[in-house]
Formats: structure tokens, C-alpha cells, sequence
């Protein structure tokens, strides 16, 4: 059920006007409203929506496959350490877009057309308590839920099968997906000629914040760019995921003093 990442469909249609490159990765989703304009208009193929942070973009460095993958979808600046960074060394200003912040608007889209958003990934029964929870608060939307393979990164083909007949079976609108990092990513575009949904979006632990089994991050924090910080503190296991982030940080800093 696997595809190569090379082989992956062009969608320089799907690329915003006035994009920018951080490190070798185009942030083609500058604005948010944009962004959502071409979701909502979204119907041929699928558009790959990709929320790049300062983690993907390191990963991006030393992962050609995931790098590709990312040069194929709409990416937009989900942390504020690549908004920082663009401003910093190349004084362009971009908007940030919450990865959350787009989810929740997908969902209200999808609310006010009556469409399907099927919630795939994170560990057993989040999928399906974030989707009680969202069809509560979005109740003309339609949802469906499941965990899929619980270690993606050696998936079966019979799991990808099994997961991929779950989802056309319900012929969503929306595919929101919680693999983690870079593998949400990276299963969307191996599975792109098997699935028929017209947008997919890795949504890392957002699941885990609709189904309530994690605190949403303070407004405050959030704001000055420390949800990593509070993310930490709530779920210690991510602490090496904070070491990208400061090489990332090093990096930025080490290109603009020898610019």
C-alpha cells in the first residue's frame, strides 16, 4: 500500500502567492485566509495541508523523503520559531497558523455544509472521544473515527488497508491525521493514490486535546510563542523534541551573524 514519496503528485496549483524558504522548506501558506480559501475550494485530487514547525524543518534537513514530501503540500508556519526565524533573518513577515487553530476551522467549514471529517491516529479510543466531542460542539458535521496502526512507522500492509477502507467507506470531506511527526506526513502522501478525501491534514496532538486527555495550552503562552514549553511540562516524554527546536534556534542565530 506504499508509494514513493517521488512519485507524489505535483500541486503547484495549490501554492499561495508570496511564498517563503526557510532552510529548504517553502512555506506556500502565508495567510490564514488563504489557506482556508483553498481548503473550502478544494475539489479535484486531494490538497495535503503540512503545519511546519521549527522539528520539521530540522527533520526536513537530514530527511530527503520527508523534505519532498513537504516541497508537495500546503504548508503553512505552524510555530512561532519559523515565523521568528523568517522575520529575524530575512525581515519577511509571515502570519502564524496554529495547526489547532486550522483544525478547529476545518471542522467549522465542515459544520456549516453538513460535511464528513474522519479522525485518524493517536493512541487507542482518543480518535473516538475527540469525535464525540467535536460532534457535540459541530453537530451538522458528520464524523468518524479510528486509531489505525498504533506504531505507524512499521505499519502492515494489511493495517494500511484495513485503515484506508475504514476511510473511503465513509468518504469524508476532511482526513485529520495523528501519527506524530514526520509520520503523519509521510503516510498521507504514500497512501495519496488510495485515498479519496479532498483535503488531509497531520494534526499531531490535537486529538489528544479535543478528547481532553491533555490541558490546552495557555492563551498567554501560546502567544509568545511557549506552547513547547507548557507541552513539556504536561507530557515530559517530549523533552528530546525541544533539543530540535534549539538547533534549529542555534541555526537561525549562526546564519544571520555570518550573513
Amino acid at each position: 500500500m506504499k508509494k514513493s514519496a517521488h512519485k507524489t503528485q505535483k500541486v503547484s496549483d495549490k501554492k499561495m502567492d508570496k511564498s517563503v524558504q526557510i532552510f529548504g522548506v517553502t512555506i506556500f501558506g502565508t495567510q490564514m485566509r488563504q489557506v482556508l480559501s483553498k481548503v473550502g475550494l478544494q475539489r479535484k485530487g486531494m490538497l495535503h495541508v503540512a503545519t511546519v514547525n521549527p522539528e520539521y524543518v530540522m527533520e526536513a534537513r537530514g530527511n530527503s523523503q520527508f523534505r519532498e514530501i513537504l516541497a508537495h503540500c500546503l504548508t503553512v508556519a505552524d510555530g512561532h520559531g519559523v515565523v521568528w526565524a523568517l522575520r529575524l533573518a530575512q525581515g519577511k513577515q509571515i502570519e502564524r497558523i496554529s495547526g489547532v487553530e486550522l483544525a478547529e476551522e476545518i471542522l467549522k467549514l465542515a459544520d456549516e455544509r453538513g460535511e464528513k471529517v474522519f479522525l485518524l491516529g493517536a493512541q487507542t479510543g482518543i480518535a473516538e472521544k475527540a469525535a464525540l466531542e467535536m460532534a457535540s460542539k459541530y453537530p451538522h458535521a458528520h464524523f468518524m473515527s479510528y486509531a489505525g496502526a498504533q506504531t505507524v512507522k512499521v505499519e502492515k500492509s494489511e493495517e494500511a488497508s484495513m485503515t484506508i477502507a475504514k476511510i473511503n467507506g465513509f468518504e469524508p470531506d476532511y482526513l485529520l491525521v495523528a501519527y506524530g511527526s514526520p509520520w503523519q506526513d509521510i503516510w498521507i502522501e504514500e497512501n495519496r493514490p488510495y485515498l479519496r478525501v479532498r483535503v488531509a491534514m497531520g494534526v499531531g496532538g490535537t486529538l489528544d486535546e479535543w478528547a481532553g486527555v491533555v490541558a490546552n495550552c495557555l492563551a498567554r503562552m501560546d502567544k509568545i510563542g511557549l506552547k513547547w514549553m507548557w507541552r513539556v511540562l504536561h507530557e515530559p516524554w517530549r523533552w528530546k523534541r525541544v533539543v530540535k527546536v534549539l538547533q534549529f534556534g542555534t541555526l537561525v542565530l549562526y546564519h544571520k551573524l555570518i550573513d
